[in-house]
């Protein structure tokens, strides 16, 4: 592999990570002006999925559903709800606990979500066993997390507007992550499956339109009408998101899985900081301090042992 491929990869896969933070303030910002959740995350898969639709048409890539129906299990096919979920509940998160929080607390989700999926050999993954390392790793994202999260908050404000997110959704945060762990297994067998990551990607994003068209329906969610036009760029959270599989679909064979995640997980930390410092996209403004650019190396210094440590 030439070392221009690879410098390549490297510098697409940190720009794809930090397309994430901006996908979920852009979902955020259209789920206010559609005056619901739901709705704003079936734009955002729709879109993702016209997206991914037409690159599988244009490059030709074969979509074998019925022969990957009958071959595999029944699980082969839940990447999209855990997708869903994941998506909906950072919608529902980065206007209350901020941008880098909504970027590093479900990433404490993935890596332990990833942990227990590696240990057990769940949806058919290769069982690798815990080690100290790994285990340090794991302690490492948690303080790391933690310093990112807290780090600079106020101890206290008395002001009527003061904002005081409940710890509660920082555990919601987490536990929102380990979907995403399982997301990756499940995908990633179902690209195994089918023959081509991308049209396991056009699966994924397929069935959570589908789930959320059914959420949508259920919850008949009031959108308002009338006001003022919505801004073009709220509806291209949804193609960041298929720009974000794309590389990685690119990445994974040239840089192998763990070095291509990894290198993403770098992109999302930092522009999680930078969108939370400069209040972009209506994200509450909040410093970059010290300690919380301390906070992210001690994450990203866990997820590589988490990641590559024996």
């Amino acid at each position: 592999m030439g070392g221009e491929v690879v410098l390549l990869a490297l510098v697409m896969g940190v720009l794809a990570g930090a397309l994430i933070p901006f996908q979920t303030a852009i979902n955020s910002r259209l789920a206010v002006r559609l005056g619901a959740v739901f709705p704003a995350s079936l734009v955002s898969f729709a879109i993702g999925s016209a997206g991914l639709g037409l690159l599988v048409l244009v490059t030709g890539t074969p979509m074998p559903w019925a022969a990957t129906a009958a071959g595999q299990p029944w699980w082969i096919w839940i990447g999209g709800v855990c997708g869903l979920v994941f998506l909906t509940m950072n919608i529902v998160l980065m206007p209350r606990i901020g941008a880098s929080a909504t970027v590093v607390l479900p990433l404490v989700g993935q890596v332990f979500g990833g942990l227990v999926v590696d240990m057990t050999g769940a949806f058919d993954t290769a069982v690798r066993p815990l080690s100290l390392l790994r285990a340090l790793g794991a302690v490492l994202v948690v303080v790391g997390a933690a310093m990112v999260n807290l780090a600079g908050r106020p101890v206290a404000d008395a002001s009527p507007g003061a904002h005081r997110p409940h710890p509660l959704l920082w555990v919601v945060a987490v536990l929102a992550g380990t979907l995403g762990a399982i997301q990756t297994a499940v995908n990633g067998r179902l690209g195994q499956a089918m023959g081509s990551a991308l049209a396991a990607a056009l699966v994924s994003f397929l069935i959570g339109t589908a789930g959320l068209v059914i959420v949508n329906l259920v919850s008949l969610p009031r959108i308002p009408r009338g006001g003022p036009a919505i801004p073009w760029w709220q509806f291209s959270g949804g193609l960041l998101g298929a720009a974000f599989v794309l590389v990685n679909a690119f990445n994974a064979p040239v840089l192998g899985t763990s070095l291509a995640v990894s290198i993403v997980l770098l992109g999302q930390v930092a522009a999680g900081l930078v969108l939370d410092h400069r209040g972009w996209l209506g994200v509450r403004p909040r410093p970059i301090t010290v300690w919380r650019l301390v906070g992210a190396a001690l994450v990203l210094a866990g997820v590589a042992l988490v990641r590559f440590a024996a």
